[in-house]
């Protein structure tokens, strides 16, 4: 009988311990545990929406899962790589302009925004996330350009940049994601008005390369000539 008694509650232990590691989910830096349901506490990594919601938020570590009553997903705190663009674009000048970037973005690291980026697009697609993210950036890359010169947009596009980068993070905040960075890679227009502002320098190049090509020959045929003349007097010198 004490056999019997024995043998089921090491049954019942190992099926418990069978349970809880079945339950116990955890998660590495790359990703943030999402757990939602009931039970889930007061504590710093727990977020209450406006309507009452809760969330709580592992990053780095585990938590047991309470069957039936809650749930776990992850949500990728991986960066994101955007290819963003805008085509004929109208600038401050009139002059159409087309401009094409690199864009990289991440769910933001704070509670706060993992929250928020979780509430909506937890059990999405990815593509979801980057299709959404770049439409915002590309409307904002379009309503930047539409207010610089073509020569201030191409002259100096770290400027450029950082203009974009910051009035989509206002956007992207709410959408619980964060800008990392924003590389403007190519800027050029139809109508060749960007090639025409560079041809003045270029001419003066070589304007300038052909007036020192020309001055150089002209010293090296003085030097010539002196040294031709110095030879023949010396010359003369000898014979008297």
């Amino acid at each position: 009988m004490a056999l019997i008694i024995g043998g089921v509650a090491l049954a019942i232990v190992v099926v418990s311990i069978l349970v809880f590691m079945a339950k116990y989910h955890t998660v590495g830096p790359e990703a943030a545990l999402i757990v939602t349901g009931s039970m889930l506490g007061n504590g710093a990594n727990v977020v209450t929406s406006e309507d009452g919601k809760k969330v709580k938020i592992i990053r780095g570590g585990g938590t047991f899962i309470v069957p039936v009553l809650q749930q776990a997903e992850p949500l990728s705190l991986l960066n994101y790589k955007l290819e963003v663009g805008t085509q004929d674009t109208i600038t401050k000048q009139g002059v159409p302009v087309s401009a094409q970037g690199i864009a990289i973005i991440k769910v933001g690291s704070t509670i706060e925004e993992v929250s928020t980026a979780a509430e909506q697009y937890l059990g999405k697609n990815p593509e979801e996330l980057k299709n959404e993210a770049k439409e915002v950036m590309e409307g904002h890359l379009r309503s930047i350009l539409s207010s610089m010169t073509p020569e201030e947009a191409n002259g100096n596009r770290t400027l450029f940049a950082q203009k974009v980068q910051e009035v989509a993070s206002t956007d992207f905040s709410k959408m619980g994601l964060r800008v990392v960075s924003l590389t403007i890679k190519e800027i050029k227009d139809s109508k060749g008005y960007l090639s025409a502002l560079g041809e003045p320098q270029i001419a003066a190049v070589k304007r300038d390369a052909a007036i020192a090509n020309a001055e150089a020959a002209k010293q090296a045929r003085i030097e010539q000539a002196r040294a031709e003349k110095e030879a023949k007097e010396a010359e003369l010198q000898r014979d008297t």
